[in-house]
């Protein structure tokens, strides 16, 4: 889930609680914003990924990110963290290189350091005794079996609240009307096993701005799951994403992306994962001074190849203060309107 805020100065983050260390970051220039620092996919969702030297982008996002899931065959539908936190204890990793969108079979490592391949014929057993419930592992599935992804029930606004943690709903102003009433029917987007956007991008300049904020957090960039961490330009610190929002990224030589919005947080950064114990300070230190937003989402707008090292460049998408002005306030409206959505499911449905 996120937010849009399309500008060419940085803008200030909504809600946000003053602090000495959130001191006003200028807004970048036209040009080089960074460089790749680390590339990951994640081969099971909910599961540690891997990270690689070299990554395709297609219009569909990483090229072998989330390649599989886990299903509740109990409740009959496809796990996220929300439903499965334990998930994140296991690790998983591609037995053979990913080529033209066909899916390889994983090895999943399980919290008690065995392994079994997603080919093996007891894998389901495995993964049930594992986890303490009945599952199955699937394969990405196309977007014409929209049986796999639909959720057992509508979800309303309680079941958003719980998905993130929070006892306020986010803010959903950049979330098309079509994609918020996808992701209240179904898990994930048809056909694709991420949240909402292909690639989901943070910095290192606004690590270090959470780690002056927090300094005894854990703000490993893990944590966040992103498919690409962007080592900030020298001496920049500070949410230097976040005017990035409504522009284009340019990496390396082929690759153009558009920021599309900043990513609200749900509980997943605080919970354990493999290597690293639970942190709520992660947590709550981004929801009093970020809003629960950090890091970046973003389409593809040309494929190619990226790597790790690549420069990264930012370009600005001109608009008018007028057409940001429009913008502003349709999105503070669809935001209110998509609450009340939600809210109604509740009183019609979830009584």
């Amino acid at each position: 889930m996120s937010a849009h805020e399309p500008s060419n100065a940085r803008p200030a983050i909504p809600g946000a609680t003053p602090s000495p260390a959130l001191s006003p970051t200028p807004g970048p220039t036209p040009g080089v914003v960074g460089r790749i620092q680390q590339l990951w996919h994640y081969p099971v969702k909910s599961m540690v990924g891997q990270q690689t030297d070299s990554a395709i982008i297609t219009r569909a996002g990483m090229l072998g990110d989330r390649g599989w899931i886990v299903r509740d065959e109990e409740n009959n539908e496809n796990t996220v963290v929300r439903t499965l936190p334990k998930l994140l204890l296991f690790a998983a990793e591609y037995v053979a290189p990913v080529r033209d969108n066909r899916i390889p079979d994983v090895r999943i490592t399980f919290p008690d350091g065995s392994s079994a391949q997603s080919a093996d014929p007891d894998i389901n057993q495995r993964l049930s005794t594992a986890l303490g419930k009945p599952v199955s592992l699937w394969s990405l599935q196309p977007k014409r079996h929209w049986q796999h992804y639909r959720l057992r029930s509508v979800m309303g606004s309680k079941d958003m609240k719980r998905m993130f943690a929070s006892k306020e709903l986010p803010d959903f102003s950049s979330i098309s009307w079509k994609l918020l009433s996808e992701l209240m029917l179904f898990s994930t987007p048809l056909g694709r096993y991420y949240d909402v956007y292909p690639l989901h991008l943070i910095t290192t300049g606004a690590l270090q701005q959470m780690q002056q904020i927090e300094p005894e957090g854990d703000f490993g960039a893990h944590r966040f799951r992103p498919n690409i961490v962007i080592e900030s330009q020298a001496g920049v610190t500070g949410f230097d994403d976040v005017a990035w929002v409504g522009g284009k990224l340019h990496i390396g030589d082929e690759v153009v992306i558009a920021v599309e919005s900043r990513t609200v947080r749900c509980s997943m950064p605080a919970q354990p994962q493999q290597g690293a114990g639970k942190d709520s300070r992660v947590l709550r230190a981004i929801d009093r001074h970020a809003n629960r937003h950090f890091g970046v989402n973003a389409t593809v707008i040309k494929a190619g190849t990226v790597n790790v090292g690549d420069q990264v460049r930012w370009q600005p998408v001109p608009r008018s203060a007028l057409a940001r002005g429009v913008q502003a306030v349709s999105g503070r409206a669809k935001n209110t309107v998509s609450h009340g959505l939600l809210n109604l499911v509740d009183r019609l449905l979830k009584p």
